[in-house]
């Protein structure tokens, strides 16, 4: 029997809540949240600071904005967004969107056009720091634009829209690629107060692309509010050690109000001593030791819409580790026992999110329904946190933490899905949650999720992945297939010193077929049509749910959950098991209906699943994991490490360094 939607709402809650420190919270009144489990938001997206298309305030606008923007284009109403963009440095000013995005109004404006202007009430008196450029190529520093451009812009839009924004960053890691970041403390933008100068600090001290040497000032003899800082060691294997003494940084400081998120890491290929690129498994291990309590997750690709003839999805090149995308999503987490399931094998707390990447449409404006890029934050990706009454920055960060989140393309399934697992009683444990069983006994698995009516799709035509097996299946109205549920034995944390620590990887297809865990399987797959189906109405789509049993043995395991529209054996999509296959085979496919868009690629001038085409027919969600441990074995590294964020929120707390106004935490 599955719970009310108050219950469910309480159960997601809970790994939230219990990780919970208020400090830097910024709530947002209960009643917005129009009573969903689980709240939509997206972590990594660009605008004109750096190498987006639009405004910093456009891309918010959009983002969590209803209905139509005034400018043309649907809004996404997402409940919660993250400003994500990259460090480094940018010449344009970024109040205004480039001309590539073809808005009314604006143009590419770069910031010597603009000096001491005062425009959408900020006004920037001058270029600080290190001069980095002269004329037209006069370059702002990113901590300062995110100090004085994205907070700014962010307070201004949290009184207009009363959602939760926040100021984040991708950073240009040294001796890697890219990660996404946030530092909350001091962000108080629903009280148009507060700053982001502790992310601006982040920044500065620790992004491989920001070389400047001086940083704001503290008075007239120009004296560092941040001295010390590292501008050499920024490539390679001591570049990694440099992107370690970030993480440390972050988690002696704001171990709980902040998040290190590596990703797109397979894009550029395997690690390089000698280069900035790629990631091993050896780096996600030293990420995570450093930072047991910042540093817990994984990223999906983003730049969704950017499959061509040739591959692309996700702009990897056939020389990205695994050749390309699968399903949408990199090697590391699409392949069942690859190196996801590697690191959960180690029982660590370490989740996958999928964010848009957003930066613009390619061929199209910004207004325009179709992309042969990226899509607009809410449009196609929506990554899932927990509900919470007076729902904040900080909830955002918590539930990102605890594991409990889910993410999903296309609007596959909606924001109320229920994955838990439990013996004996009551006793239920969602996701990121351990369950500690006996031997032997019966373990019930329940899944409950809302197939939505429609999605953002602007194409009605039937799915051309689907048409060469005689399926008929609107790009507009989604639909799920089957639901797999993975397992994989977890045997314990791999030491730094162990001869399996680091792995070799390899670039292309090389990659795809290194295996991490090779006790990971598709333990279970239940095809949508053995599911139990209730109607939620004309607009809300059909409710389907399963149970299912595991018997409990004696050595600790895991339960993760994907989902997808495509069936197993689809020719150039998924194998017999339904795995994914490389997406570039997407493009073998022929899209033959008359409504197919002119702008798809084409081989001897017949259209081919390309593009957001390709995006809207191959359809994915992942849920992370719950963890199952027999009764008297030792903890699990997941575990540790939340009762580490407990004690630290408890320490927060007794010392009363935390905002009292936002300490909301009444549950509805």
């Amino acid at each position: 029997m599955f719970p009310s939607s108050k219950t469910i709402l309480l159960t997601a809650a809970s790994a939230s809540l219990a990780l919970t420190q208020s400090a830097a919270a910024e709530g947002l009144g209960h009643n917005e949240r129009r009573g969903n489990p689980y709240v939509a938001g997206d972590m990594h997206n660009h605008n004109t600071c750096t190498d987006g298309s639009v405004a910093a305030g456009y891309t918010i606008d959009r983002a969590v904005g209803r209905g139509t923007a005034s400018a043309g284009g649907n809004n996404f109403d997402l409940d919660w967004f993250t400003l994500g963009n990259h460090g480094g440095s940018g010449n344009r000013d970024c109040r205004f969107s480039d001309t590539s995005a073809n808005l009314p109004g604006q143009t590419t404006t770069t910031w010597s056009q603009t000096l001491g202007q005062t425009i959408d009430g900020i006004t920037i008196s001058s270029l600080k720091g290190t001069p980095n450029g002269t004329g037209t190529g006069a370059q702002m520093w990113r901590w300062q634009s995110i100090r004085e451009i994205e907070y700014p812009t962010i307070v201004d839009r949290s009184a207009k829209y009363d959602k939760v924004l926040i100021e984040g960053l991708e950073w240009i890691a040294p001796g890697h690629e890219h990660v996404d970041v946030a530092v909350i403390t001091g962000q108080h933008p629903r009280k148009s107060t507060g700053n982001a100068d502790k992310m601006a600090e982040f920044e500065y001290r620790f992004d491989r692309a920001d070389t400047d040497a001086i940083g704001p000032v503290i008075d007239a003899g120009g004296n560092q509010l941040w001295p010390g800082k590292d501008n050499v060691n920024n490539t390679g294997t001591v570049g990694h050690q440099k992107a370690l003494t970030g993480v440390k940084w972050l988690q002696a400081n704001y171990p709980l109000q902040s998040y290190i998120i590596p990703t797109h890491t397979e894009r550029q290929g395997p690690f390089s001593a000698t280069a900035n690129k790629g990631y091993n498994i050896e780096h996600f291990r030293d990420f995570n030791n450093a930072g047991p309590t910042v540093a817990f997750g994984i990223e999906s690709p983003g730049h969704f819409a950017e499959g061509g003839a040739t591959g692309g999805s996700g702009s990897y090149t056939t020389n990205a580790v695994g050749g390309g995308t699968y399903g949408m999503s990199g090697i590391y987490t699409a392949k069942v026992g690859g190196l996801w399931d590697g690191l959960l094998g180690e029982g660590r707390n370490f989740f996958m999110y999928v964010s848009s990447d957003w930066h613009s449409r390619g061929a199209g404006g910004a207004r325009d329904s179709f992309t042969t890029a990226d899509f607009i934050p809410g449009e196609y990706t929506k990554l899932y946190v927990p509900n919470a009454g007076r729902f904040s920055s900080q909830h955002v960060i918590d539930g990102m933490r605890s594991g409990n989140s889910y993410s999903v393309n296309a609007d596959l399934i909606g924001p109320d899905m229920v994955f838990r697992a439990k013996t004996r009683g009551d006793d239920w444990k969602t996701m990121g949650e351990t369950l500690v069983v006996r031997p032997g006994e019966k373990i019930t698995v329940e899944m409950d999720l809302t197939v939505p009516n429609e999605n953002n799709s602007p194409y009605s035509f039937d799915n051309p992945l689907l048409v060469p097996i005689g399926i008929q299946q609107p790009l507009n109205k989604p639909s799920l297939d089957h639901v797999d549920l993975i397992t994989g034995q977890i045997t314990g944390v791999v030491a730094p010193d162990a001869s399996n620590y680091a792995v070799a990887n390899a670039a292309g297809t090389a990659g795809a077929a290194i295996v991490y865990n090779s006790s990971a399987t598709i333990a279970r797959q239940i095809s949508a049509t053995q599911m139990q189906r209730g109607h939620r109405g004309e607009r809300d789509g059909v409710r389907l749910r399963f149970t299912t049993t595991f018997v409990a043995g004696t050595k600790p395991f895991y339960i993760r959950a994907r989902g997808t529209n495509i069936p197993n054996g689809t020719p150039n999509v998924s194998d017999t098991a339904g795995n994914p296959l490389l997406d570039a085979n997407n493009a073998q496919v022929s899209c033959i209906d008359p409504a197919c868009p002119a702008h798809l690629e084409t081989v001897n001038g017949v259209k081919k699943v390309t593009h957001d085409v390709q995006a809207y027919s191959n359809v994915w969600f992942y849920a992370n994991p719950i963890f199952i441990r027999p009764e008297g074995s030792p903890k699990l590294l997941v575990e540790t490490n939340g009762e580490l964020a407990r004690r630290l929120g408890r320490q927060a707390d007794n010392d009363h360094d935390h905002d009292h106004d936002n300490d909301h935490h009444d549950h509805h």
